[in-house]
């Protein structure tokens, strides 16, 4: 998350990973001296150890089930991982994990949802984007507590998904909604808190400011549908509805880069004194 300076503190680097996106891990407390580096270690440490904790009170993860379930699930939260998209007008970025997290903890017990999906965001960090292995813990962290919520917040307020009649029942739109609702919630301020930490910002101040917009809402929505439409999708067709979960991940990212760039460009054009902007549009 880039947070250098209060304008910077506004842009979220992925509604799921943000911490780990811009803060200057190799500077902690540079601008609030070595006591501040020791509050934000310990709070990722917290993070860290509270995710450990989801994990443990998710039960011991059921290998009977084989391990192709639990590789093609790895797989596509490491796909999920490595995908974002950028947000108009440059205020941060979406993951495409938050469709492959949701879509996970929909079909797999909550035991095998939470490691699969925090592991598969250490992986990402670690092999992919070869981050610090202090960022790649905190994201892991805050991926298993995440999950691990939004799943219990599912079960407990009636949410069923153990077969495709189940999953797309009306019944299950309230819970539906309260897992999108806490996996939000729990994710964003747990970023928000090393953020605000680390800059010495009020948290709801940097949560309002990179979270609590409308962009970024609808962007939640759509995404935790689309994990929806996926957990659907496998019920309906199993391994075989991958090729189409691609196929629409990577239509649905390629349009919408599209229109993001067409937002930029069409922003940075009605920024221009009005004179150039007539000379541009006269003469390409």
């Amino acid at each position: 998350m880039e947070a250098g300076t209060a304008r910077e503190a506004q842009r979220p680097a992925r509604t799921r990973r943000g911490p780990a996106e811009g803060i200057e891990w190799r500077h902690w407390g540079a601008e609030g001296g070595a006591l501040n580096a020791i509050v934000v270690a310990l709070y990722v440490g917290l993070v860290v150890l509270a995710g450990s904790a989801s994990m443990a009170a998710a039960g011991a993860p059921d290998l009977s089930v084989g391990a192709l379930p639990l590789l093609f699930w790895l797989l596509a939260n490491l796909l999920g991982e490595i995908l974002w998209l950028p947000a108009p007008k440059g205020r941060g970025y979406l993951s495409m994990a938050n469709a492959s997290n949701f879509a996970t903890l929909l079909v797999l017990p909550v035991a095998l949802a939470v490691p699969v999906a925090a592991l598969a965001g250490l992986l990402a960090d670690l092999i992919f984007r070869r981050r610090a292995w202090y960022r790649a813990l905190f994201n892991a962290g805050t991926c298993a507590v995440t999950v691990y919520v939004a799943s219990e917040v599912f079960r407990r307020t009636g949410g069923s998904s153990g077969s495709l009649e189940a999953l797309t029942s009306p019944l299950n739109a309230l819970p539906l909604a309260a897992a999108t609702a806490a996996y939000f919630l729990v994710n964003t301020w747990l970023v928000s808190g090393v953020i605000a930490l680390h800059r010495e910002h009020p948290v709801w101040t940097v949560w309002r400011e990179s979270f609590a917009f409308s962009y970024e809402l609808v962007g939640v929505v759509v995404l935790h549908l689309l994990g929806f439409v996926f957990a659907a999708l496998f019920h309906a067709w199993g391994y075989m509805s991958a090729f189409v979960a691609v196929f629409v991940t990577y239509f649905i990212r390629d349009a919408y880069v599209r229109y993001t760039a067409d937002t930029i460009s069409r922003t940075a054009a009605s920024a221009l004194p009005r004179g150039r902007a007539s000379h541009r549009m006269t003469n390409p």
